[in-house]
């Protein structure tokens, strides 16, 4: 809301198709390192003239791969992300500033050793060289180190978000598997190149010799090492609080109903795009398991240049689905338990240390999301601003007609959909939104809209934003922040969403009706959206046999049933009505 908006739809996926090659590229700029000065330390120590001779070809690939490529998707990655999300750019860069000094440190140190071991070949001595090689991949290492505290404290924070301590931040709880993963697939992917620049020898010998030992020396133990990093990891998340068995639709928190759940069939909740990434990651990685041992073990002086590129796309995808998976397990936020993806800042978690003395005035939030429930996203916004014949706490001018109201509610509500949902969702296209409110009605959208996302402690209890221990309890798992702005603008909202869904009078007042609870109408308002017919959760299997009184009682209780289900917020006059609809779709008499 500080910032611009970059009026690209799912613009976040800019900054995934982006990082997807960086990342490959950097963590192979890692591993590569390693497996230059290895091979030529081996081929010194064995007077292996062809291996030098290898080694000294695969440095020039290796620059040209890492220092051109991998500083071009670098720069775009920070390109990208400044205008995709400004906010959380700035408020990593603000939390970690001496840690990107360090990094950018490094990074100078290491680019200017891989140049010095390039050209150096022919102009140092071996023990120097060999020596320089060391200092390029211990910066590199470093560098990594580094970048790995940042990323995986965007999932993690840990006491972070108390302390707001330098070190709390960095060696977050998921700090340490991660660091362990991304080093054992920099090692892995060291040697995938290395069969990639070997598939055209000549010498068969060789051939053999190198794509035995970069397989099986290499990758094979990777192969094995990096799946177990991950269940740490996985196992780090979920204690620090990410309940990634919800996001992933599981029957339970833990490692193995997660795993089963991916090639499960649908559950009708969790996060779908994190199940398909999960499920293009263990694929791939299997896939290219595979394909090491026919290289490694069946073929390994006759395999071609296809089988190598094979290995190295599915290595590409198996990265690309865990990164995918990673960065899917942190929404809806940018940053864990401070900043959710469209901006809105969660409130100082109690216990944060209070401002210094005369800064207090700067303490305040107003991006903050109980500041903005108060003022108002579109009157808090410097770039979007209320359209005009609309208040942010009043809604529209009551001046205006009816109709001239609901025009403006909807093009409020069409600014406040830029503002608050476009950074994850088009209208038609990726994550599209039409498909998901067509048909639904403005009361039954504002309902959605005020139930996407609730504040509960670790046990599950309702709590409050400022809970430093915070959970978020959403809908069946679909990992949504919470409506951030007033009720004019949810309403506004609401009247956009349900136009788009098909209803070109939405917002307009309908014609007063005999009074009265409907029951089809409120069961509409308020259940539809998960219970409509022919879906996983279809409404009549699961009221059959229940009598009205009874669907009653279970309605006032609904939150206790499931931990997926929020409190009936009508009066009890609607509460009779949707039992009374329930208890005819069930075909039960009233008791």
């Amino acid at each position: 809301m500080n910032y611009p908006i970059w009026d690209q739809p799912a613009s976040g996926l800019i900054i995934a198709l982006i990082s997807v090659f960086h990342v490959f590229i950097s963590h192979f700029a890692v591993g590569g390192g390693l497996f230059l000065v290895l091979a030529e330390r081996k081929a010194r120590k064995t007077g292996d003239a062809v291996l030098l001779d290898y080694t000294r070809r695969h440095t020039r690939f290796f620059m040209l791969v890492t220092l051109v490529l991998g500083a071009i998707t670098g720069v775009a990655i920070w390109f990208a992300i400044s205008l995709v999300h400004p906010s959380g750019t700035a408020a990593l860069i603000n939390t970690f500033v001496w840690a990107w000094g360090m990094e950018w440190a490094f990074f100078l140190v290491e680019v200017a050793a891989a140049m010095v071991y390039y050209y150096g070949w022919d102009r140092l001595e071996a023990k120097t060289h060999e020596a320089v090689g060391w200092i390029y991949f211990i910066a590199a290492w470093i560098s990594m180190v580094i970048i790995n505290g940042i990323i995986s404290f965007q999932l993690t924070p840990g006491a972070w978000v108390t302390t707001r301590n330098f070190l709390d931040g960095l060696l977050n709880p998921t700090y340490w598997p991660s660091l362990m993963a991304r080093t054992f697939v920099a090692i892995g992917l060291a040697g995938i190149y290395a069969l990639l620049t070997n598939a055209r020898s000549r010498d068969l010998a060789f051939k053999k010799q190198m794509a035995r030992w970069a397989g099986l020396k290499w990758v094979l133990p990777m192969v094995v090492a990096i799946p177990l990093s991950l269940v740490w990891y996985l196992q780090s998340a979920i204690k620090a609080g990410i309940p990634a068995g919800r996001i992933f639709g599981a029957g339970g928190e833990s490692v193995g109903a997660i795993i089963a759940s991916i090639f499960s069939a649908s559950s009708g909740s969790g996060y779908p795009i994190l199940q398909n990434g999960a499920a293009i990651c263990l694929a791939a990685s299997a896939g290219a398991a595979l394909l090491l041992l026919f290289i490694a073990v069946l073929r390994p002086a006759g395999y071609g240049l296809s089988s190598a590129v094979g290995l190295l796309i599915l290595g590409q995808l198996a990265f690309a689905g865990g990164e995918w998976v990673r960065e899917d397990l942190r929404k809806p936020y940018v940053i864990g338990r401070y900043m959710f993806v469209n901006s809105v800042r969660l409130p100082a978690a109690r216990g944060v240390p209070a401002p210094p003395a005369g800064m207090e005035q700067f303490a305040a939030d107003r991006f903050s999301l109980p500041a903005l429930n108060e003022t108002g996203v579109l009157a808090a916004s410097l770039w979007n601003g209320e359209p005009e014949g609309f208040d942010s706490k009043n809604g529209p001018d009551p001046g205006l007609t009816p109709e001239e109201q609901a025009e403006v509610n909807a093009t409020a509500g069409q600014l406040i959909f830029r503002q608050l949902c476009w950074n994850c969702h088009t209208v038609d296209g990726y994550l599209a939104v039409r498909p998901l409110v067509e048909g639904k009605s403005v009361v039954a959208l504002e309902n959605v809209l005020g139930t996407l996302a609730a504040p509960v402690d670790a046990a599950g209890n309702p709590a409050h934003w400022d809970d430093p221990d915070l959970r978020l309890k959403t809908r069946r798992g679909f990992r949504m922040p919470p409506f951030a702005g007033t009720e004019a603008e949810k309403h506004a909202l609401a009247v956009y969403l349900a136009r788009l869904g098909g209803d070109p009078l939405a917002g307009v007042p309908a014609p007063q009706e005999a009074a009265g609870a409907d029951g089809p109408m409120i069961f509409e308002e308020h259940c539809a959206i998960c219970h409509e017919p022919d879906s996983d959760l279809e409404i009549e299997g699961l009221v059959d046999g229940y009598s009205e009184d009874e669907l009653f009682g279970v309605i006032g209780m609904l939150e206790e049933l499931s931990d997926e289900m929020f409190p009936f917020e009508g009066t009890d006059e609607e509460r009779r009505a949707l039992a009374g609809h329930l208890a005819a779709l069930s075909g039960k008499e009233v008791e």
